[in-house]
């Protein structure tokens, strides 16, 4: 099995509130609490659904949690600079999304933030191709973005071991369905950071993060 390097909590949520209890989780995790935090927001135009907008984490306090933000919106660049604003040093844009992605790399990177690029299940990886040595990541979707809790897409470990065997200077980021009962292949498929979303938040996210690491025959 390939070394896997991070394994990130994600947050989606429709509210503040909603917000603020999963961060919670992870604030008083024992395992959870010092590495990176994964923020998704939905403009309800990119994908049909609509999520707390930057302007709400103004006031929070994320501790030692670094943040990565998953923008699912449909016209980013506006969404960036507040961002940048916010402190957050890894920006995820889609491919698929509007706007100069040449321009909104160039000013996720000018920030001195990281710059990943997401992909979703319908595209392919040529559209990556022109943007491969301008970025830091790559964030493959195994799902179709927008909602938590679908079922994982099967042809997304083939996607992975392309992205992989173009030799690109990029992570690999997985989001989507990621749980204990597939998270071996999507190792083996060359993932270098797996983004968990609801198998780890809901419940005891101490609990889900070691029944996931015995999957991969880890110890937490």
């Amino acid at each position: 099995m390939k070394m896997l390097k991070e394994i990130i909590p994600a947050i989606l949520s429709k509210t503040i509130e909603d917000f603020k209890n999963d961060l919670s989780k992870l604030l008083n995790s024992k395992n959870l609490n010092s590495g990176w935090v994964h923020v998704d927001f939905m403009d309800n135009v990119f994908v049909p659904n609509k999520s707390i907008a930057p302007d709400d984490l103004q006031n929070i306090d994320f501790r030692a949690l670094k943040k990565e933000a998953h923008l699912m919106v449909r016209k980013p660049a506006e969404w960036i600079k507040k961002l940048i604003q916010l402190g957050f040093p890894r920006i995820i844009i889609h491919v698929e999304a509007e706007g100069d992605l040449k321009q909104n790399i160039s000013l996720i990177k000018q920030s001195g933030a990281k710059a990943v690029l997401a992909i979703n299940p319908d595209t392919p990886i040529s559209k990556l191709e022109p943007f491969s040595s301008g970025i830091d990541g790559i964030l493959v979707m195994g799902v179709v973005p927008g909602f938590q809790g679908q079922e994982f897409i099967p042809e997304t470990l083939n996607k992975i071991k392309e992205i992989k065997s173009r030799g690109w200077p990029v992570k690999i980021e997985v989001d989507g369905a990621v749980k204990d009962r597939n998270v071996k292949d999507i190792v083996d498929s060359g993932a270098d950071i797996l983004i968990l979303g609801s198998f780890l938040i809901k419940g005891d996210p101490d609990y889900n993060l070691e029944t996931l690491l015995k999957s991969l025959g880890m110890v937490c």
